[in-house]
């Protein structure tokens, strides 16, 4: 798509390109710490994000510049749509216009809609987002639980159940089924195949295998966590969760959650987070294992 946009003077428009990683790091990371006085982002993250399956970064990028200066980008992957705009570059038009060209590419490749899940702290986002004709659809929580030096509860499995960490080239495909099977209940989510699954989880920098734990019945995997650890954070990451339907409701996720929760803690880190959504019906299950939200998302939609 040309990425003609509406700018003000001195601001020009590019696609992107692989090697933008940086560049659009940076940025998220800068509008994170001005909104949500933390940059949670990692490189790893948008390096994976840029080897996503279909996503093409000269078609489905665009950055903004001011000379050699990165100040906006946007992004469309089916039909989610990122965007951000430095906090000096702010209250020029740039997001209505950045806003226009992801509701454009997002036509262009056949979407009935967009959306885009931005921090409650962006309150002049959630108002343009009004203006635009977009609803909230979505609530996104960020959560943690902090040890204080504290260790986190034993395991306890339940009856039946053993758990060992991920093992690379043994249950790769299994841990996917698993995982695959139980996001596939979300209504309208687009399926993941094998291949992509890799590519973002397994495949990404900071994997912990050895802090990735799966439950067992007998030979059956019923449950999984992906546990990204990354490097200088004293965080530990549960990246996803998932347990069998067939298998629910017996406490094999809390068991997965107190195992991650040690294993993070043995490895040094003081605190453990995750992300989930109003679509899981799992928050109450995490602030009963003692993790508090920190920070709250909505995602605006349209339908076109």
């Amino acid at each position: 798509m040309d990425p003609s946009l509406r700018l003000p003077d001195g601001l020009t428009a590019r696609p992107g390109a692989p090697s933008d990683v940086d560049a659009v790091t940076d940025l998220i990371a800068a509008c994170e710490l001005d909104l949500d006085g933390e940059a949670e982002i990692d490189r790893g993250d948008v390096q994976m994000a840029f080897g996503r399956a279909a996503y093409d970064p000269a078609r489905d990028l665009v950055l903004v510049h001011e000379g050699d200066l990165t100040v906006a980008w946007a992004e469309v992957h089916g039909t989610r749509a990122e965007a951000d705009v430095l906090p000096s570059h702010r209250g020029r038009g740039i997001g209505a216009e950045l806003l226009r060209w992801t509701e454009a590419r997002a036509r262009e490749t056949g979407q009935p809609s967009v959306d885009q899940m931005v921090t409650d702290a962006n309150l002049a986002a959630a108002e343009l987002f009004r203006r635009h004709g977009y609803e909230p659809t979505e609530t996104a929580w960020l959560l943690q639980i902090r040890f204080d030096d504290r260790p986190p509860p034993a395991p306890a499995p339940p009856a039946g159940i053993t758990i060992r960490p991920f093992e690379r080239g043994r249950d790769e495909r299994a841990a996917y089924r698993v995982i695959e099977d139980a996001f596939n209940e979300w209504m309208d989510r687009t399926p993941q195949s094998f291949d992509e699954w890799v590519s973002r989880f397994p495949a990404h920098p900071a994997f912990a295998p050895a802090l990735s734990p799966l439950a067992f019945e007998g030979d059956e995997l019923v449950g999984a966590i992906t546990y990204l650890d990354y490097p200088g954070s004293n965080e530990g990451w549960v990246q996803q969760l998932a347990t069998k339907a067939t298998h629910r409701h017996r406490g094999i996720a809390r068991a997965l959650l107190h195992t991650a929760f040690s294993s993070a803690y043995a490895s040094g880190k003081r605190a453990c987070g995750l992300s989930t959504n109003s679509r899981t019906g799992a928050l109450a299950l995490y602030e009963k294992v003692g993790m508090r939200v920190r920070r709250s998302y909505t995602r605006w939609g349209r339908t076109f």
